[in-house]
């Protein structure tokens, strides 16, 4: 279906062209209200009108004339702040957002309640609605046209990889292969190898020739992830290849031509790196030339519902089970929760909810998070307040693991690495009230009469 877009100087062009690709609309953009009635005459009742009002278009013209057009059609108005345009039945209002990518955002909120409902941000799998992934895409969505390195960081899980593919499928070379070498999966000795190929015999185990991935990847993208993982001399080697476009294979000695676009992307971050000396700054400068920084699962606000709800259907197709529905009190849990492993992390948590859960619910039980919240409010339980005395504070924590692991002595004196009968004689000073619970032992050592060990 059709999508009629009146903006004449096309500022919504680019983030309305991307959310009509996810509902397989076709835009057409108008520059008046004239038009707008010409166009909805002309080629039919569109799916939606969006309208961005700006001068010489007036809030009360827009007023006037909507009702006149008699159509059955959701409109999507941004405006100034203060429009009484939302008093208008089938009118949503946006105030007219400073960015590019926060116009995109609330564009496809506004679809989402006219019902328009679309999770998925690009068909690679980017999955959210959150202002920080909004903001990801947008940067994407600029870099990938050119032939500029990106460098993406970001924590382990966060799909640096589907941003790659991303930069990728919007490129030039979107015809040519991908290739990706993955840096934390290839012993360190053998990463020369894997990037610039080598002849037979050229070193103990090279029983054949190997193509290189920079040869594989020709005319078409590499993308290295987890460069932090090469080592300094490698490093120099690739700087080399990427300055030149020329490398040499191992135990060659004629360079070889190559052109590729290079992505890379770390969970290190490669500035501190370079502090440190453990990355060279030359090359950082060269793969860095456009910066994607993907933010963690706990800071995009909103995203883990439209993620949930994405891997719970996913999971049910793949494992012949009905969709089950997450409670609200195990999606306040997941929404809660903190996710080091960020999107991998909560992808396994839910195909384990999914196969384990009995019926077409999934609580809190369900989800393996819950033993994890619970040991992390007893951890936050153990933790002490500041003023107290040396004595007062093993007295507290001993008493703190024994309720911890059940009441368990023989459990509690291992974690706390005493014996038992060292643990029996201070309970019993515990409940005696004895000021000093230490055992003879303890006290001889405080006196210096026992060596220490």
């Amino acid at each position: 279906m059709n999508i009629l877009i009146l903006d004449d100087q096309l500022k919504l062009a680019d983030p309305v062209r991307r959310l009509a690709r996810l509902h397989d609309w076709q835009p057409h953009f108008v520059g008046s209200l004239q038009e707008l009635e010409l166009a909805i005459h002309a080629q039919g009742r569109p799916a939606l009108v969006v309208i961005n009002q700006q001068p010489p278009l007036t809030a009360w013209e827009l007023g006037q004339r909507l009702p006149r057009l008699n159509v059955d059609v959701p409109f999507v108005v941004l405006t100034e702040p203060g429009s009484d345009l939302q008093q208008l039945p089938g009118v949503v209002c946006i105030e007219r957002p400073m960015s590019e990518a926060e116009t995109e955002r609330q564009l496809a909120q506004a679809l989402n309640r006219l019902g328009f409902q679309s999770d998925a941000i690009y068909p690679q799998g980017i999955i959210g609605n959150s202002k920080q992934l909004h903001e990801v895409l947008s940067r994407v969505e600029k870099a990938a046209p050119g032939d500029a390195n990106v460098c993406i960081s970001g924590e382990s899980g966060t799909g640096k990889e589907l941003i790659a593919r991303a930069i990728h499928m919007q490129s030039a070379r979107v015809d040519r292969p991908l290739v990706t070498l993955d840096c934390t999966a290839i012993p360190e000795a053998l990463i020369e190898s894997h990037l610039f190929g080598h002849l037979r015999g050229s070193f103990t185990g090279a029983v054949e020739n190997r193509t290189g991935f920079f040869t594989l990847a020709h005319t078409g993208t590499l993308f290295i992830d987890e460069i932090s993982e090469i080592g300094l001399p490698l490093q120099a080697k690739l700087l080399r290849a990427i300055q030149t476009r020329e490398f040499v294979k191992v135990g060659d000695s004629k360079p070889t031509r190559t052109d590729i676009r290079l992505i890379t992307a770390s969970n290190k971050d490669l500035r501190r790196a370079v502090r440190e000396g453990t990355f060279r700054e030359d090359l950082y400068y060269r793969i860095a030339v456009v910066m994607v920084e993907m933010p963690p699962l706990r800071d995009r606000e909103g995203d883990i519902a439209l993620l949930a709800e994405h891997f719970l259907r996913k999971f049910a197709a793949a494992h012949r089970k009905p969709v089950p529905r997450l409670l609200p009190r195990a999606l306040e849990l997941l929404e809660t929760y903190d996710w080091p492993g960020n999107v991998r992390q909560l992808e396994n948590c839910l195909e384990q909810a999914v196969v384990l859960c009995e019926d077409d619910r999934i609580d809190v039980s369900d989800l393996p998070l819950g033993a994890a919240r619970e040991q992390e409010r007893r951890g936050k339980e153990a933790e002490l307040p500041i003023g107290l005395s040396l004595q007062e504070v093993e007295h507290r924590y001993i008493l703190q693991t024994l309720a911890w692991v059940g009441h368990n002595r023989t459990e509690t004196a291992k974690l706390l690495g005493i014996s038992l009968r060292s643990l029996q004689y201070k309970l019993k000073a515990y409940r005696q009230g004895t000021l000093d619970p230490l055992t003879p032992f303890d006290r001889q050592r405080r006196h210096g009469r026992l060596e220490s060990v």
